[in-house]
């Protein structure tokens, strides 16, 4: 969803991200945009990570919040039946430019203690890659 801006609204001064479709309504004086990449000069990069419970999700930003000062936000979103985090995070200086990070954990059905990692990273070209930068 697109809301355009009117011609005469002066330009954003702050970026925020959300996962919240009805965050279009209860803002009404700030533009927003679908983003499905990030500009290759953002100051920024986001992360996207699934959490299999509430608390789980409550932990890992609490463990984020304590190891990482420049943090500019963070987020937690329930997406149909779903939890999510969005967390803005400096680039680190060894990733080719500005990402969205995307990470899961697939946990095995039969196998609670084995868990195969996803991560998919979308760099500036928008072009989705499977590539482990989290780890």
């Amino acid at each position: 969803m697109k809301r355009a801006r009117e011609d005469n609204a002066p330009a954003p001064q702050r970026t925020t991200y959300t996962l919240d479709p009805s965050a279009m309504t209860a803002i009404r004086a700030d533009v927003f945009d679908e983003i499905d990449h990030l500009d290759r000069n953002a100051s920024h990069s986001l992360i996207l990570r699934h959490h299999w419970s509430r608390s789980l999700a409550s932990s890992y930003l609490e463990g984020v919040e304590d190891v990482m000062d420049a943090c500019n936000s963070t987020e937690l979103f329930e997406v149909d039946d779903s939890v999510f985090t969005l967390t803005e995070r400096p680039t680190r200086a060894n990733w080719p430019a500005p990402m969205i990070v995307y990470v899961a954990e697939i946990y095995d059905a039969q196998n609670a203690i084995g868990a195969e990692h996803f991560e998919v990273v979308v760099g500036p070209d928008g072009q989705p890659e499977p590539r482990e930068l989290l780890g």
